[in-house]
């Protein structure tokens, strides 16, 4: 098929990748993303947002864009949060579903055409798949030797409905918008979907995600749509864990308190929340004896946690992790 044609083709689905100092990364994600059998035929469009005031990324995208029929659109903004480089994604896809990978995670075949199966299938608003973890140093961390911390996987049945408050949230793995599929036409229908206000650390997602759930958005599950994480070991260190955790932890209660229809109720309730868990984890890290050292950081991990929805006014941000 020549570029024409395929330009002219509409997609039925547009994958955003955002990217900002991972171009080592964004390779891996773009060249697995255009493979044959990741789409299966469905016709598809990558739209790229640079979010590097250097646009570190361009060169890459006009390589491949001159190996692939796939429309390939390269974008840039400097400004430093996530919500508007989304958005500018957003606004330029022609899918009529959004689907999102992060510039650190490869699909495995057929995730596109999965993920957009399940849509059609189900007429459900977002649909969602696992990540699983590839460890750099080849092995996960001895404080997590299953690699469950990096693990986002429901191992429920395909189709099966997303609650977002319920039961799946308990097993303690909260959604994002990475390796996640939205209906265009009732996710994002507005001038702008992921709230800028909640863009500058990357809780845009759970904002957004909160919004949708409450206005009543069905989610599903769909396992057969898997990515592959790519955790470099700088991200394996504890340390690191137990900030992501609490800066989610953050992001969760701002999230939680922004959508709801009682904040000042729900800002008492996740606060109680938070010190009941702080201070649960507490006792837990003193009576197991956690505190002497070793591979263990449960306790840690949760106190962290709790000290989160605590201290959710505080200015969150990025983490600082290593440059390309």
């Amino acid at each position: 098929m020549s570029t024409d044609k395929a330009q002219a083709m509409a997609p039925a689905i547009s994958v955003v990748v955002l990217s900002y100092d991972r171009v080592h990364l964004l390779e891996r994600t773009l060249t697995t993303c255009l493979r044959p059998e990741t789409s299966d035929g469905v016709p598809f469009e990558i739209v790229v947002v640079d979010n590097h005031p250097d646009r570190l990324a361009e060169g890459l995208i006009a390589r491949l864009a001159a190996t692939t029929d796939v429309p390939l659109t390269y974008l840039g903004d400097p400004r430093r949060n996530v919500s508007i480089v989304r958005n500018i994604g957003i606004h330029a896809a022609r899918g009529r579903y959004v689907a999102f990978i992060d510039d650190d995670e490869a699909p495995d075949p057929h995730w596109l055409s999965e993920l957009y199966a399940c849509l059609e299938r189900t007429g459900a608003d977002a649909a969602f798949g696992p990540k699983h973890p590839v460890f750099e140093s080849g092995t996960a961390p001895t404080w997590d030797p299953q690699g469950w911390r990096y693990t986002l996987d429901y191992q429920e049945p395909a189709d099966a409905p997303i609650h977002l408050f319920g039961r799946l949230r308990k097993k303690g793995k909260g959604l994002g918008s990475g390796n996640a599929a939205f209906r265009v036409a009732t996710c994002f229908n507005t001038a702008e979907p992921f709230s800028v206000a909640f863009g500058d650390g990357n809780g845009e997602d759970t904002h957004l995600l909160f919004r949708l759930a409450l206005s009543g958005k069905r989610f599903v599950w769909c396992p057969s749509a898997m990515v592959r994480e790519f955790i470099e070991t700088d991200r394996t260190k504890p340390s690191y864990m137990v900030t992501r955790m609490k800066r989610g932890s953050q992001h969760y209660a701002a999230s939680r308190i922004a959508t709801s229809d009682r904040p000042g109720l729900t800002r008492v309730k996740v606060s109680l929340l938070g010190l009941a868990q702080f201070c649960v984890h507490l006792g837990l890290y003193v009576v197991s004896g956690e505190w002497l050292g070793g591979e263990r950081f449960e306790h840690r991990i949760g106190m962290a946690k709790g000290l989160g929805k605590l201290t959710w006014r505080a200015p969150i941000g990025f983490i600082d992790e290593k440059t390309a």
